[in-house]
């Protein structure tokens, strides 16, 4: 049984986190793999914890799923929200020395967590396939 449902941010009848990981050249297959075990194994997860997750720094409500594959840090920036037990991701970055890539990504994921929180219509069920 899972603990949380994964769901994603949506824009013109779109998901920014379903796009980015299934476009090989952002995510190469391998990491998808990695991205969607990590991501199931969070769904199973009462309480999550580093490595796997941890809060951000400066972004009260935003968690950041952090995924090590080959070299490559990729971050699903997220939040616990908005009903209980669910987790939205809303938006994809790499982490390189320390910073976000694009910078500004936890500003993107915040401004889209107040839009989900007054709009349902904004979020689906993540698709791990």
């Amino acid at each position: 049984m899972n603990e949380w449902l994964f769901l994603d941010y949506v824009e013109r009848d779109s998901s920014p986190i379903w796009e980015w990981i299934n476009d090989k050249r952002c995510v190469p297959v391998k990491a998808k793999a990695k991205i969607q075990r990590i991501l199931l194994q969070l769904a199973g997860t009462v309480s999550w914890t580093r490595p796997l997750a941890s809060n951000l720094d400066g972004y009260p409500e935003i968690v950041e799923v952090r995924i090590r594959w080959m070299n490559t840090q990729y971050r699903l920036l997220g939040y616990r929200g908005p009903g209980e037990r669910e987790f939205t991701l809303l938006f994809p970055a790499l982490e390189k020395g320390d910073q976000f890539v694009p910078l500004n990504a936890p500003e993107i994921a915040t401004n889209r967590m107040s839009i989900v929180k007054v709009d349902r219509s904004r979020i689906r069920e993540h698709s791990f396939g």
